[in-house]
This record gives C-alpha cells, structure tokens and sequence, in this order.
C-alpha cells in the first residue's frame, strides 16, 4: 500500500451556493472532469435529493503510475460547504482508502480548498511522489472552470415557433 496526499486551493468570483451545488452533484463530476473522473452513478439519495452513495470509476495516469479505480463512495454535505467523498470498504480487513474533502469559505469571493487522501494497492517500487498534489490541483482547476463558464441549460423552442408551424401545416391541408 502507498499513501497518497494532496492539497489545492483557489478563489473564484461565485457565490458559495453554485460552488456547493457543482461539487455536491457527484454524478456530474464527469462532465468537467472527464480526464480523471470517467463515470458515476448515484446508487442512494436522501429525502432532499442529495447523493449519499455513489459508484465511480476513475482514471489516474501520472508518470508511470496508470490505475483504473473503481470504488463505492459515501457521500456527505454540509450546505454550509463542506463536501466529503468517502471510500466505503469492501470488508472490515480492507486497507484502501481514498477520501476527497472540498470547503469552501465565503468572503467577497469563495476559497474552495480540497484535501485529497488515499492508501492505493499499487507496486511498492513505484514512485508517486507529487500525484497526490496534483490530482487535487487538477480537481481544483476543473471545478474552476465549471464554475466560472456553466453549460447553459437546453430550452425548449417558445411555443409561439412550434405553434406557427403547425398552424402554417393545418392551413396548406385545408
């Protein structure tokens, strides 16, 4: 097993409720972190809709390490802005672990702080020293760009256009 720890910090010009409400939407995370975090799956909510459990298969590559992970993870918020994901062992004797803990702080503009913590499986001989600290940057810097440039919603047409093309259809009948 080697223990992996990482630490990132940034401040954007967002309102701590947009950041909380990007990072505490665990299923979305593959959509601005696609390079890391390949898929998840929310496999528990809680009465408010809030992800409590969750699949997710990640891709970490730096160096020579390349790993595929899969885990099931514990998911806990605290609205006024911590967001905690929790590897869930697969047995009492199971020694990995992985943990993501974001904070943000409010003040003329949110810190978002991230603190990453893992024990991996992987070859003794292998060197990782950094990773840790670069996962958490790139976590970071992908919420960033998520927050600062949101995926505008898909908006129906205004039903004045769907209504005039069908009225422009019943008339050509008629």
């Amino acid at each position: 097993m080697k223990e992996l720890q990482g630490h990132s910090t940034a401040v954007v010009a967002a309102p701590l409720s947009d950041c909380l409400a990007l990072l505490e939407a665990v299923d979305r995370y593959p959509e601005w972190h696609p390079d890391v975090v390949r898929e998840v799956e929310v496999l528990e909510r809680d009465s408010q809709g809030r992800p409590l459990k969750a699949r997710a298969a990640l891709h970490v590559a730096r160096g020579p390490l390349v790993k595929e992970i899969e885990l099931i993870l514990a998911v806990s918020v605290d609205p006024s802005g911590t967001v905690k994901l929790r590897r869930v062992p697969h047995e009492p004797s199971d020694e990995e672990a992985f943990e993501v803990t974001w904070r943000l702080e409010r003040g003329r503009h949110t810190r978002i702080r991230l603190e990453l913590t893992a024990n991996l499986d992987v070859p003794r001989l292998l060197p990782l020293g950094g990773i840790g600290d670069a996962m958490a940057h790139g976590f970071v810097s992908a919420a960033l760009r998520a927050i600062r440039s949101p995926q505008p919603a898909a908006q129906p047409p205004p039903p004045d256009q769907a209504g005039t093309a069908s009225a422009r259809a019943r008339r050509r009948s008629q």
